[in-house]
């Protein structure tokens, strides 16, 4: 699998996210205020797993093909990554993105994932 292809599906993930979270804003039904804000979540984490496999296929010709195998090359590949870039990782793979993109959980834990999404597209 090339590199390309996890660029051109982060760029995906994050258009999609970027639709559902402006829904997200402007909807008032407090039901589907969630709804949106959980299918924006998904698509900005899965930005960000793309984003970090196209890095690693770019610099190193790797793919991680696990979460848990992903953050371990994030962590063996340190300098292809800003460090806070890493610590938000750590923090929305392994303790937020459940709550926020899958049950619904939101405040400051949606606004990690999009900081998190923004400094991806950054890398890219």
């Amino acid at each position: 699998m090339k590199g390309e292809i996890h660029k051109q599906a982060a760029i995906s993930h994050f258009e999609i996210a970027g639709e559902f979270d402006k829904k997200r804003n402007v909807e008032l039904d407090k039901d589907k205020k969630t709804a949106y804000m959980v299918v924006a979540a998904q698509n900005y984490f899965y930005c960000s797993i793309n984003v970090i496999e196209h890095i690693l296929f770019r610099e190193k010709k790797e793919h991680s093909f696990s979460h848990e195998n992903r953050f371990r090359k994030v962590k063996e590949h340190f300098n292809l990554f800003p460090p806070e870039f890493i610590e938000l990782y750590d923090g929305v793979d392994r303790n937020l993105r459940n709550k926020v993109a899958y049950r619904g959980e939101n405040s400051e834990k949606y606004e990690l994932m999009k900081r998190l999404v923004q400094m991806a597209v950054e890398l890219v």
